[in-house]
């Protein structure tokens, strides 16, 4: 009978966690121009403008549905790094397919992950 109640516990525990996540789902943005980029010079956030129709109503995020995605992170080398790619990106006019979840501290859609067609 203990191991009974134990993992109903362990169930409803469970059940608490995983309902605890937001019921967002992330966006693909698909493959797109970059139209606008840049940084804020306080703080490090990036913000990256797309072509296209708007994204991230489904984030929740109350900055969207917008065509642009910002990252947090842009003082850190990984911020740093998708900055310069980004940037040589609308340099060379290469399309970029940008993953995007959850909300930036700004309440914009937020990079995940890119991709840069070759």
């Amino acid at each position: 009978m203990n191991t009974i109640k134990r993992l109903i516990t362990c169930a409803v525990a469970t059940f608490a966690l995983l309902s605890s996540f937001s019921a967002h789902a992330d966006e693909e943005t698909g493959w797109r121009k970059i139209v606008d980029i840049g940084c804020h010079h306080v703080g490090g956030t990036c913000f990256v403008a797309l072509d296209g129709a708007a994204f991230g109503a489904s984030l929740g995020c109350p900055g969207a549905p917008t065509n642009q995605f910002r990252f947090d992170d842009g003082n850190t080398v990984t911020g740093r790094r998708t900055d310069s790619t980004l940037l040589a990106a609308a340099m060379s006019g290469k399309s970029v397919s940008i993953h995007l979840t959850g909300c930036s501290s700004q309440g914009t859609p937020t990079l995940a992950w890119y991709h840069v067609q070759p």
